[in-house]
């Protein structure tokens, strides 16, 4: 039965997401956005709470059988609890409903349709997952022995990478032996939660403004594959097999769905100056960045957002916000502990964000043709030849996301939506989370496009392996924040969250 572990996570992540969260009563919700908010934060719990006993040189068996008791006394105290209230609708008409729901079950379905068989899932994390299944730690000569003589590790690709996925896929296949279809099964719910958490954040603006902020990243073909229908159904029925399908093992959507979580409960803990909904804000972001390393890059620039934000008037809530960025440092801690004793590899981007490397490529540095693919040797030529413009890093990387900003089959409208809502005006700038949440996507992109700016790997081949698009994935959800605030502060609908939702919300911002 190896598809048990995978089943059994399920109860016992969303037992431990629900005794995280407010009762209804504080915190207003649907069923819908109470089930996909508890998930990221229980799957977020084990992930953080998973990397620290790691790093405390404990191994995986503690890991599962702890987080098994944590979901069991969960669901415990979830039975006693008497003050839950009653739950709040968004008012979904069914049309809509349908579509929602159609989009969800398919993209858990299409999850693990196939087994893990992606050169990413297999060799940059369900490797990992392997030597915490059956060695008990990361800490382990097939992790630590790959170092070569250079001083990097590059037989087993990425050993630094962060181990929130292994220790999910470790966990389903614990109890059951490995499956790498069924280790999948954690990895399902990321796409079908990430709508349900932007309603989650957009409700207290307005009823519609959530439906609509939900609607958009439900319908972004990113999130199950890019160029939906250019190859008709094929890509959708190879999810997995090629860098096209966006479900499966990999981690840029679940550090997309819980950086998503992270910024809708920002927003919520200033709307109602809650110290809870802060440190839950904390603890997603400290997930996203167990999944991927750039999961602590947008944790960053999150909070570097918050600093721009605070030069106008409202201000954010200071409480809130150091309790977010106190959370953040305590689940980050452990995993750079651990990633220190790590082996490095070789795209070490520390070395290579320096001032002269980057004003080289702002200037009009090509690419390094020395690294270019043997299968790309007549790529390789166009981007030497003298003059052409594919010859400067900066016009090639522009190039990528102007195209991909414009790649209606990859991103439906979400781009237009995005660059729609985000000049600046003297209301807007007025509005708190708009201004927050513009700072961070406009920043999210400035940081992305600086790092494929001075990459040392030729760029076409990051292409070919989905690149800038797999890192613009991370952004759905936040910009579907966006979208949906600023709709609703330009009075796109009268309508607003019957007072009861709010009736005891202060505004955003310092009293």
């Amino acid at each position: 039965m190896s598809w048990l572990g995978g089943i059994l996570f399920l109860p016992v992540a969303t037992a431990i997401g629900r005794a995280l969260l407010p009762s209804r009563a504080a915190l207003p919700r649907s069923r819908w956005e109470e089930l996909a908010a508890s998930y990221l934060l229980g799957a977020s719990l084990v992930c953080v709470w998973g990397t620290a006993l790691i790093a405390a040189r404990l191994t995986f068996p503690l890991v599962f059988w702890s987080t098994l008791a944590l979901g069991a006394a969960a669901l415990i105290f979830q039975l006693r609890r008497r003050d839950d209230g009653a739950l709040a609708p968004l008012g979904w008409s069914r049309p809509q409903a349908g579509l929602l729901g159609a989009l969800a079950v398919g993209s858990v379905l299409l999850t693990v349709a196939l087994p893990l068989n992606e050169f990413d899932p297999i060799l940059h994390f369900a490797y990992r997952a392997k030597i915490l299944l059956y060695q008990g730690t990361v800490l382990d000569e097939a992790l630590l022995g790959m170092e070569g003589p250079l001083g990097y590790g590059r037989i087993a690709t990425h050993p630094n990478y962060p181990i929130g996925l292994p220790i999910l896929e470790a966990w389903a296949a614990f109890p059951g032996g490995w499956s790498d279809r069924w280790v999948q099964i954690p990895l399902a719910f990321w796409s079908a939660s990430m709508p349900a958490v932007v309603a989650l954040g957009l409700r207290h603006r307005s009823r519609p403004a959530a439906r609509l902020g939900a609607l958009l990243v439900a319908c972004t073909p990113m999130l199950y594959v890019s160029d939906f229908l250019h190859h008709g159904l094929v890509d959708l029925r190879q999810a997995g097999l090629t860098n096209d399908a966006i479900l499966g093992g990999g981690a840029d959507l679940p550090v997309a769905a819980t950086f998503t979580l992270a910024c809708a409960l920002v927003v919520l803990s200033w709307r109602r100056g809650s110290l809870r909904l802060a440190a839950l804000a904390g603890l997603a972001f400290g997930g996203a960045a167990t999944f991927k390393n750039e999961g602590t890059a947008l944790t960053a620039v999150a909070l570097i957002a918050v600093a721009c934000a605070s030069v106008l008037r409202p201000r954010p809530r200071l409480r809130p916000t150091l309790v977010t960025a106190a959370v953040c440092a305590l689940t980050i801690g452990p995993w750079l502990a651990l990633r220190a004793e790590l082996p490095n590899i070789d795209e070490d981007y520390g070395s290579q964000l320096t001032l002269a490397n980057v004003m080289e490529k702002l200037g009009g540095g090509g690419e390094p043709l020395d690294m270019a693919p043997p299968g790309m040797a007549e790529e390789s030529r166009r981007y030497a030849e003298e003059g052409s413009p594919l010859a400067q890093r900066r016009v090639t990387v522009g190039l990528a996301f102007g195209e991909e900003f414009v790649d209606v089959l990859s991103w439906g409208v979400l781009w237009f939506a995005v660059f729609l809502a985000l000049p600046v005006t003297r209301r807007r700038l007025a509005d708190l989370e708009w201004r927050w949440l513009g700072l961070v996507v406009f920043g999210a992109l400035l940081m992305y496009a600086l790092v494929l700016l001075i990459t040392p790997w030729f760029f076409p081949s990051l292409r070919l392996k989905g690149i800038p698009e797999r890192l613009l994935l991370h952004l759905v959800g936040v910009s579907g924040l966006l979208v949906g605030a600023a709709a609703a502060r330009l009075g796109a609908w009268p309508e607003v969250v019957a007072a009861a939702d709010d009736a005891d919300a202060p505004p955003i911002g310092e009293a």
